[in-house]
């Protein structure tokens, strides 16, 4: 693996808690505050934006991942 591929890779693993965190806090908000989920814009922006963010995250590391063993990416 390139040390940019490290490198990434360290960024994504540093910014994936962040969005976990992110999301964990943003469900407590929906389960504390019945008001909360009376905004049908704020839970169509929860499910979008963590659920988007987290797909994407896993799916570039699997790419460093496969790309640092030398399997070229189709």
């Amino acid at each position: 693996m390139t040390y940019e591929s490290r490198l990434m890779a360290g960024i994504l693993l540093i910014v994936l808690p962040t969005v976990m965190i992110g999301g964990v806090s943003i469900l407590s908000l929906l389960i504390g505050d019945p008001t909360y989920k009376e905004n049908p814009l704020r839970q169509d922006l929860w499910r979008a934006g963590h659920a988007h963010a987290g797909v994407w995250l896993i799916l570039a590391l699997v790419a460093i991942a496969l790309r640092g063993r030398g399997q070229p990416l189709q």
